[in-house]
């Protein structure tokens, strides 16, 4: 029996062969595009693989998934697919996708709007086909949901999805133990933003616990996260020998996965310990250090910036204030400042205290 081209896409993918699962979705998408009416609703589910496997293969391009989504949502609207019984099946999973893409595009307002049609038609579902539901089917709805909340500077109304999302999948059993890892991720950071450390700690450190049982390369790639986090939250505490030494152990992580970062994709994975390694230095004094570890995340931000300048708009402020400070730079101090106000006049309490830091720095090299 030959097998189902759309499957066997769904398996190259799986294995990480991203890229011949976009052939074969090309492929597919052209022939149920020429079938007219009768392909509608398989053209909308090709163009929803496609989506998600541009937005996760090794070399992501968000802008082209957003774009392959917008498609399938052209199709979805028409009258084909809104008579079949899969409408709100393929509409609560294209919206689903549309909140993931478009958090991962730095646009947390649009991602939040996307998520709540997500999550309408999984209520809808619920009542009239709960067997087309799978238990955990809304996690990553709610996991997006808290994501965007805390970029919106809603850090404690993102910790109430978050929470139930874990819930949910804790009661579902295991088999998504890199999706528990993330969401308590998210939660310690939300948690270290609300300044309730011992809470935050907690979350980081059981979700630093729960990443080394695994060995898969995202597991491991999850594991650097949750490390920077975790050192993140130790130098609010003024922990701070505490705080190197689990952002060193975050970088011996990813070299052991990826070696001395080559792609733009390896690269982008060494500002966040970078920037927290000097974060920590600068708090204990080592300035020269600190500026070292700030100058190499500073070019990884920019490069991240041209295509994404949405997503990484507070980090790069935040260099730009960690190289002003170790420096007593003024012109990177204004540049932060400059950066942070408008991110704090857009998400109120995100980056409150960064803006503070700036203002103060500022002031006192007599900008």
């Amino acid at each position: 029996m030959q097998q189902d081209p759309l499957a066997y896409a769904q398996e190259l993918a799986a294995a990480g062969d991203h890229a011949g699962a976009l052939r074969l979705a090309r492929e597919l998408e052209q022939q149920y595009a020429q079938e007219g009416p009768a392909g509608a609703v398989m053209l909308v589910w090709v163009r929803l693989c496609a989506a998600r496997w541009l937005a996760v293969q090794e070399q992501p391009d968000r802008h082209a998934a957003l774009a392959v989504l917008d498609g399938a949502e052209q199709v979805w609207r028409a009258r084909a697919v809104q008579d079949s019984q899969l409408a709100q099946v393929l509409g609560a999973e294209l919206m689903s996708l549309r909140a993931f893409v478009l958090r991962l595009l730095g646009r947390p307002a649009d991602s939040l709007a996307a998520g709540e049609q997500a999550l309408d038609f999984f209520a809808d579902l619920a009542q009239t086909a709960p067997e087309v539901l799978s238990a955990v089917g809304h996690v990553p709805i709610l996991l997006n949901r808290g994501a965007a909340l805390a970029d919106l500077g809603r850090t404690e109304e993102s910790l109430a999805p978050l929470g139930e999302a874990l819930d949910v999948l804790r009661a579902a059993g295991a088999g998504h133990r890199e999706v528990e890892v993330e969401l308590l991720v998210l939660r310690g950071t939300s948690l270290t933003l609300r300044g309730r450390f011992a809470e935050a700690e907690a979350a980081e450190a059981e979700a630093i616990a729960l990443a080394r049982i695994e060995t898969g390369r995202a597991a491991r790639h999850l594991l650097a996260t949750a490390l920077s986090n975790y050192a993140t939250t130790l130098i609010r505490m003024r922990r701070l020998d505490e705080a190197l030494a689990a952002v060193g152990e975050a970088m011996a992580v990813l070299r052991d996965v990826d070696g001395e970062p080559v792609t733009a994709s390896q690269r982008r994975r060494w500002w966040l310990p970078l920037s927290t390694e000097a974060e920590a230095l600068l708090a204990l004094g080592r300035r020269e250090d600190a500026a070292r570890s700030a100058r190499r995340a500073e070019p990884i931000l920019r490069e991240y910036a041209e295509q994404v300048p949405l997503l990484v708009a507070g980090s790069l402020a935040t260099v730009c204030l960690l190289i002003g400070e170790a420096e007593d730079d003024p012109g990177y101090a204004a540049e932060a400042l400059a950066r942070l106000t408008e991110l704090n006049d857009r998400y109120p309490g995100r980056y409150e205290y960064w803006w503070r830091r700036a203002g103060e720095l500022v002031a006192r090299l007599g900008g």
